[in-house]
């Protein structure tokens, strides 16, 4: 996949606590999407990605502890 050509978003809610969900847009630099750490309280935060490569619609999601 040529990173350039992704469009999406990063979603990142906080079950516990919905004022710290945010949303970003996807930016991918040399196929690796950073987060500002300094958003991102300890705890168990839910992220959903979804983006589009040539037409065709991606979903990944997936729990963490940070």
């Amino acid at each position: 996949m040529n990173p350039k050509e992704i469009e999406g978003t990063v979603s990142l809610y906080r079950p516990s606590n919905k004022q710290l969900d945010f949303n970003l847009p996807i930016s991918l630099s040399n196929n690796h999407l950073l987060i500002p750490d300094n958003r991102l309280l300890d705890g168990r935060w839910d992220i959903k990605v979804s983006w589009n490569y040539n037409g065709t619609d991606y979903l990944h999601k997936e729990n963490i502890t940070y």
